[in-house]
């Protein structure tokens, strides 16, 4: 009965792979995320346009300014929600593209420290300390944040990892290390604590100045790889990852 059982079961899947009928249930997309995925997609695009056309960075007539009140308009309609949330940090992110610093910063601020949003906002925020290699307004408000009791502890995790990482490119690893753990400890089990571990891996063990961890594998050529045989000489190291 049990072989039979599991013919059954085989033979249904079997139908239902061929049918193409869905495996498992799937929620329906959010009409309102959809809205501005779609108002994204025309913003780079008009993007695109303003820069082959030879439109300039800063500039007060950056198509930049338009789509970004387009986006805070969806934030200020439906707050609070998954919506809100990816429209408020796509919104920074156009300001920073467009290199409108005042701006952005203006609409940083305005975000209370209670708002999902910080969950998305705090990658954009870093994104510019990289454009200005200027990491200390990142680094400052992305503190406050992490340290307001009203932040809640997804947002928190998710801020203090980008802050480990501002923290590690500004040459403080002590400090990258204190976040990262903190990090950890606010939402354990998530992708974020996840992603702060590979990070403390790459500050303990491929930072500059660090002995290169052990290595063991073949050549192209099908010969060993002997980490001891190539003591005192030069050597590359390519670490690379594909999902």
């Amino acid at each position: 009965m049990d072989g039979l059982r599991n013919w059954s079961w085989c033979l249904v899947l079997g139908v239902m792979l061929v049918a193409g009928a869905p495996m498992f249930a799937q929620s329906p997309p959010d009409p309102a995320v959809e809205e501005v995925r779609r108002t994204l997609d025309a913003a780079r695009k008009d993007f695109e346009r303003y820069r082959t056309e030879g439109g300039v960075p800063g500039s007060p007539q950056h198509p930049a300014l338009k789509w970004e009140a387009a986006l805070w308009a969806y934030r200020e309609r439906s707050p609070r929600t998954e919506a809100a949330a990816l429209a408020t940090a796509e919104a920074v992110r156009l300001l920073v593209r467009a290199e409108l610093w005042d701006r952005a910063h203006a609409r940083v601020e305005s975000v209370a420290f209670d708002d999902r949003a910080w969950e998305r906002l705090a990658t954009p925020i870093y994104d510019e300390a990289i454009a200005r290699k200027d990491l200390p307004y990142t680094i400052a408000t992305l503190s406050r944040v992490a340290a307001a009791s009203a932040t809640s502890s997804s947002s928190r995790s998710a801020v203090l990892v980008v802050l480990g990482r501002a923290y590690r490119r500004h040459g403080d690893n002590a400090a990258a290390t204190r976040s990262l753990e903190a990090a950890k400890s606010a939402s354990p089990g998530t992708l974020y604590a996840e992603e702060a571990d590979g990070v403390l891996y790459e500050i303990k063990y491929l930072s500059v100045g660090v002995q290169a961890p052990a290595v063991a594998g073949q050549t192209r050529n099908a010969g060993p790889i002997d980490p001891a045989g190539l003591r005192g000489k030069p050597v590359v190291l390519v670490f690379w990852g594909s999902t």
